[in-house]
């Protein structure tokens, strides 16, 4: 008896120890928010809020290939953007609320006085911001079905 205790004693500690590392790796590496179209995913940042979405990515002076913002709204509608204090040309993707895209425009930095806006063909729930050419070079287009992981 005396040695099935000893042999259980330590099997137990090093599952609890075991256990813990795991909880605490995942902790320390939370999952970057990505949006996967047609199998290839972008790491996206989120922009939730009012301020958020008002930012966006004014002032950058790059993005990573994979990389954009996903601008998302507490109810659907008719979302103009604009390109101010932008410095990169974007992909502008409108998606419903079912996660299918149903516009794509190609925005260029804004150099004079007002800003042109872009204006999305239907309501949306969200708009992705991609590098501007990052559709035509994947072939993700009008009615592609979005997966969002945040």
């Amino acid at each position: 008896m005396k040695t099935i205790k000893k042999l259980i004693i330590p099997f137990l500690l090093l599952a609890i120890l075991i256990t813990g590392l795991i909880i605490y790796t995942k902790n320390l590496n939370p999952k970057q928010p990505e949006i996967c179209i047609n199998n290839l995913c972008f790491s996206i940042e989120i922009a939730d809020t009012p301020e958020e979405r008002q930012l966006g990515l004014m002032y950058r002076k790059q993005l990573p290939e994979l990389a954009g913002m996903l601008f998302v709204f507490q109810q659907s509608g008719q979302y103009n953007f604009w390109m101010k204090n932008t410095l990169i040309p974007l992909d502008m993707i409108w998606i419903n609320q079912d996660q299918k895209i149903i516009d794509i425009q190609q925005a260029t930095p804004c150099t004079a006085d007002p800003c042109p806006t872009y204006n999305p063909q239907g309501t949306s729930s969200y708009v992705l911001e991609l590098n501007s050419g990052i559709s035509e070079k994947y072939g993700i287009k009008i009615g592609d079905i979005v997966e969002i992981n945040q």
